[in-house]
């Protein structure tokens, strides 16, 4: 590092510490490096020095000591410091400590009063977020899978080149749904930022530990609190707002309030209000570099999130893959397990990839045989690390660990998404309702480690889901169990979190289509839960079933994650006062229907409000709409039939709602053009080359998408006549 890098560092933290100017100048005769007038008879000085030499050394350090006597004539006390790019002769401490000097490094010189080194370590340590081992809790030190971030021009961007944008003082937000790894790259690039010789160390902060916190200032003392690092606060509060340290923040997504309001603005006002201490860290950091990450839908809108979040468009706005490629796929497997199995039809996604290679090799050898798409995975993977814990601990038996977590995901959804806290009293009471007695000794052991569970904070007892794709699909089964068993306790349990689309979905696979679940829906509606009727409606509507009638059932209040109105009659529903986060409509059928008065973040399949069928009211408010390609649309085009079939078809394979599509459902409306021998040869390709997989399902055979796939459907529909796709050229 230059001399002039080193001063400009040294005279930086020493402005930040005693808040005073801190600038070449002669005293008594000598130019001393650094000087700072705390008081008029109060100065400190300083000389910096990146020079090896020995007796140039040792020369600094007697101008600091006649600079030092010449003040101390003066009736003037000086504080001094001699410091150096590096530490290469030890005498030289020995020198500056005989005559009253502090000597140091700029490494320990920042260390000293700002934590630096210190800072590092100890935040190395601890978790980043959601970046932990799903089975304990603790921080995820396995070897980092190289992946690249994507801006919206297509330009990759990898740890490194992030780190040095934050140097640079460029402000990013990272977007990614669940699992994806965003706390992963805040861990790798506070590493990437702590690798270099700069004096100032990014600072770190989980934001889910400091919900409703205004300020900067109360964020970092309680993060530093965290650390025991609390000494150094007044410190490092002064020189972020310099605009010294690259701030890293993760999670905007996990302060925000879950509150539902029937107004679309108020919403959007709910969002702002919770974030306002990421908008003062934004403002108060100096204009240093800032990454913050968070879910890649929870605004409404691009101005919105840039407004809640302090920022302007110049801020990067990187994506985080939804999965990871085959190759890093396979990398990650290679790093993090003896097997190299990758099941075809598992989603790439980060964290269900961690779930496998945690498994053993006997169990993954039995996902070979017995796992059965992505929702009979999740299962055996829950079940196989509930056997694991039973093996370490036999106190318990897997069912019951099983059980337990059902009952916790369950009882989770009664709290706020943004203050869930498992308290140990409520976990004990989890295991009291599933066996009828209570913990004790071994089985109270195990009841503190359960799988998935991690704590809320290093002082607290009480846990919470760390894994969101897990309590998503726990959630799933136990409103499962929960209708099969017609659970009266639930009826008067209110929930406020709805189902979201994994959780829907692992529901959807078993609902029984019979009267029962609307009955029992009809006396959890009569005892307060509201929630429990628009998940069931969400989960039925999921089903693939041609016709659904509701009978007369009428909802009010409640949150719907995903509402599909796909291919499908929908008979005798009324939904009112109903947040939907996403709507999506096409070639339904909507008799004796009337939903008004409810908020559609998203819907699709329509392209204005006058577009929506009839049945929905004109007080309903719709964020954003998104014309996407239906079958109607495709019917417009200008192609050929069989083109417009092999669009149909990859539309409904690869882009609808469901874990596959019924046969018979593929025609459905689009019969004006469909060409059944395009359709066959199609469909033969596809499974030939393992694009699709075609099984028996209870009604009838099934075509089930592979996933990894999608992108190239993707270009497909939206290259059309441009595309050289040996699918597309059969189609041609």
């Amino acid at each position: 590092m230059s001399w002039t890098n080193v001063e400009e560092q040294v005279r930086t933290i020493a402005e930040t510490v005693w808040s005073s100017p801190c600038k070449s100048e002669m005293i008594a005769g000598v130019q001393c490096d650094g000087v700072i007038h705390v008081r008029k008879d109060y100065l400190v000085l300083i000389e910096i020095s990146v020079r090896d030499d020995l007796a140039k050394l040792r020369e600094d350090v007697s101008k600091l000591v006649a600079m030092k006597s010449a003040l101390m004539s003066q009736g003037k006390y000086a504080e001094t410091y001699f410091v150096t790019s590096q530490d290469k002769h030890p005498s030289i401490t020995v020198t500056a400590d005989a005559a009253g000097i502090e000597f140091h490094t700029l490494e320990t010189f920042a260390s000293k009063f700002l934590a630096s080194k210190q800072y590092t370590h100890e935040r190395s340590s601890m978790p980043f977020g959601s970046a932990v081992v799903p089975q304990t809790g603790v921080s995820d030190q396995t070897p980092y899978t190289v992946i690249s971030y994507v801006d919206s021009k297509g330009k990759k961007y990898l740890v490194d080149d992030i780190a040095s944008a934050l140097k640079k003082k460029q402000r990013i937000i990272l977007l990614g749904e669940f699992g994806t790894g965003k706390s992963r790259c805040i861990k790798e690039t506070f590493a990437a930022l702590s690798d270099s010789t700069d004096a100032f160390a990014a600072v770190a902060i989980n934001l889910r530990d400091n919900w409703g916190y205004k300020r900067l200032d109360h964020m970092l003392r309680n993060h530093l609190d965290g650390l025991g690092l609390s000494d150094f606060a007044d410190n490092l509060v002064k020189s972020i707002r310099h605009g010294n340290h690259p701030v890293l923040l993760d999670g905007f997504d996990e302060i925000g309030s879950q509150s539902w309001s029937g107004n679309s603005a108020m919403l959007a006002e709910v969002r702002r209000k919770s974030l306002e201490g990421v908008r003062d860290a934004v403002e108060a950091s100096g204009g240093a570099g800032i990454l913050i990450t968070g879910r890649e839908h929870y605004f409404s809108t691009d101005k919105e999130m840039l407004d809640c979040l302090g920022l302007d468009d110049r801020a990067v706005v990187l994506r985080c893959p939804d999965e990871f490629t085959e190759a890093e796929a396979a990398e990650y497997i290679k790093a993090h397990s003896a097997s190299s199995f990758i099941p075809d039809w598992m989603p790439r996604k980060p964290l269900v990839c961690q779930l496998l290679v945690g498994l053993d090799i006997d169990e993954i050898e039995a996902l070979k045989v017995n796992a059965y798409g992505e929702l009979e995975f999740f299962e055996q993977v829950v079940d196989a690390v509930c056997r694991r814990e039973t093996r370490i601990n036999p106190s318990i038996d897997a069912d019951t660990v099983k059980s337990v977590l059902l009952h916790l995901a369950q009882q989770s959804r009664t709290q706020p998404a943004q203050a869930e806290r498992l308290t140990l009293p409520m976990i004990n009471e989890a295991f009291y309702s599933i066996t009828g007695y209570a913990p004790i000794d071994e089985s109270a052991i195990l009841l503190q480690r359960l799988p998935y569970l991690g704590r809320v904070g290093a002082e607290s007892s009480d846990r919470s889901f760390i894994d969101p794709y897990a309590r998503s699909g726990l959630r799933g089964l136990a409103i499962e169990q929960t209708f099969s068993t017609k659970n009266v306790d639930a009826t008067r349990e209110a929930w406020l979190q709805p189902l979201d689309d994994f959780g829907l979905r692992i529901w959807a696979r078993r609902l029984a289509r019979d009267q029962s679940p609307l009955k029992y829906v009809r006396q959890c509606l009569a005892h307060g839960n509201n929630q429990a009727g628009s998940d069931y409606v969400a989960a039925r509507l999921m089903t693939g079933d041609e016709l659904v009638d509701f009978e007369k059932l009428s909802l009010d209040d409640g949150e719907i994650s995903e509402l599909f109105f796909v291919d499908v009659t929908v008979r005798n529903l009324s939904l009112t006062n109903i947040h939907v986060a996403h709507l999506s409509i096409e070639n339904a059928r909507l008799e004796n229907v009337f939903i008004d008065n409810c908020v559609m973040d998203r819907v699709e399949g329509v392209s204005s409000q006058g577009k929506l069928p009839p049945s929905f009211g004109p007080k309903c408010q719709v964020e954003e709409y998104d014309s996407a390609l239906s079958s109607s649309r495709i019917s417009t085009l200008n192609l050929s039939d069989s083109q417009k079939t092999l669009l149909a078809l990859i539309k409904k394979l690869f882009f609808q709602p469901g874990s596959g599509r019924r046969e018979e459902a593929l025609l459905r409306g689009t019969e004006a053009y469909w060409v059944k021998a395009s359709a066959d040869g199609a469909l033969r390709y596809m499974e030939q080359e393992r694009m699709v997989r075609k099984v028996k399902g209870n009604d009838g055979w099934l075509y089930i998408p592979e996933r990894r796939h999608m992108k190239r459907m993707g270009l497909i529909v939206s290259e059309q006549k441009q595309s050289i796709d040996p699918l597309w050229l059969l189609a041609g």
